[in-house]
């Protein structure tokens, strides 16, 4: 699909999977759009397919202009556009694809990053000659090829969710073109984040994927050195630091970390989780201390990968399902938007110089 807004009108072009291009402006764009399955009364979300960043913000300008349009599969598809446009904020969605950015996360072209964003230079790399929006669905399937990464199967499941929840609101009456409420918009920003982290992990279940992240810092490889408890101390693991060549490394005291002895490309079984404790350079190289590590624990001088600690889609789900009970509660400032009341009463004076400025 692709909207190009020109002198005030509103073009756009589809095609169905196996169909040809059709082309209409403003209103009967959505008449299209609906006519081929993009609406909300559809019984499976339709995948919107673009190579123009252009096409959704013109599409979302569009659909609130006839929002409330007395024709309900008008009306039906602006609010399509609306869950295409808020689904196409959770990266590694399938809802919503632009795929020169789809391109991007499943290959590397080696060329500059500004030519890998062109949607001409990926046809042809790809062999795709056509460029009419029908040839989209032949550029979908040749990156969509292969397994799933598996904890993208999450943002599919969440995909669905929200699209049965569209469905629901837009039934009750909702009005998808108001501006969302407090308790909409920080549920909103926390399912973007959520979506984000959850990518993030699944791109390092990739072999290729981590050896790439070895130069943005993502990955650690490092060496590592046990050190044994202190005598008459009941642990029973000595502490682990792993001393890393070069400096560049994103992992900060506080991270939760996953590693093994091997190397990126090779991801066992036998994997420890720990917390990042300490950083320090010493003789030009990153020691990260990691505290005390338990069963999988590296002998020293191994050879030692480190990467972020998986996100967990069910642990998401369920803070999301947390926070949303306590906005809907409304029994705070917080929930209800409500200039808050100053409360006043006695600090300490060791507070009062804590909190002081410098």
């Amino acid at each position: 699909m692709r909207a190009t807004v020109r002198g005030g009108s509103v073009s756009v072009s589809a095609a169905a999977f196996g169909g040809r291009e059709e082309t209409a402006c403003d209103e009967a764009g959505l008449a299209l759009l609906a006519r081929l399955g993009g609406a909300l009364a559809a019984d499976a979300p339709a995948m919107l397919l673009t190579d123009d960043g252009g096409t959704i913000p013109a599409l979302v300008g569009l659909a609130r202009t006839h929002a409330h349009h007395s024709d309900p599969n008008i009306s039906g598809s602006a609010a399509m556009v609306g869950w295409w446009a808020d689904r196409a904020d959770h990266p590694g969605t399938t809802a919503a694809v632009n795929l020169p950015a789809a391109s991007s996360a499943r290959y590397v072209l080696g060329v500059v990053p500004e030519a890998q964003r062109s949607a001409r230079v990926w046809r042809t790399w790809l062999q795709i000659t056509g460029e009419s929006v029908a040839g989209m669905h032949e550029w979908a399937r040749a990156i969509g090829s292969g397994p799933l990464l598996p904890l993208l199967a999450a943002i599919g499941e969440d995909d669905a969710y929200s699209f049965s929840r569209a469905q629901s609101a837009l039934v009750d009456g909702h009005d998808w073109s108001r501006p969302d409420n407090t308790a909409s918009a920080a549920m909103g920003l926390r399912s973007r984040c959520d979506a984000a982290d959850v990518m993030s992990s699944a791109l390092l279940d990739d072999p290729m994927w981590r050896e790439r992240a070895l130069h943005t810092g993502h990955v650690a490889v490092g060496v590592a050195s046990m050190t044994p408890p202190p005598k008459g101390s009941r642990r029973r693991n000595g502490s682990l630091s792993v001393t890393c060549e070069r400096l560049d490394s994103r992992l900060r005291v506080g991270s939760a970390v996953t590693g093994w002895v091997g190397t990126p490309r090779r991801r066992p079984f036998e994997q420890f989780t720990v917390e990042v404790t300490s950083t320090e350079v010493v003789g030009g190289k990153l020691v990260l201390g990691l505290g005390s590590v338990g069963m999988y624990a590296p002998p020293s001088g191994a050879s030692v990968v480190l990467m972020p600690q998986a996100a967990s889609p069910h642990t998401m789900r369920a803070g999301r399902g947390r926070y949303w009970r306590l906005y809907r509660g409304r029994r705070s400032w917080l929930s209800t938007g409500q200039t808050p009341v100053p409360s006043r009463r006695e600090v300490p004076l060791d507070v009062l110089i804590a909190g002081a400025e410098e």
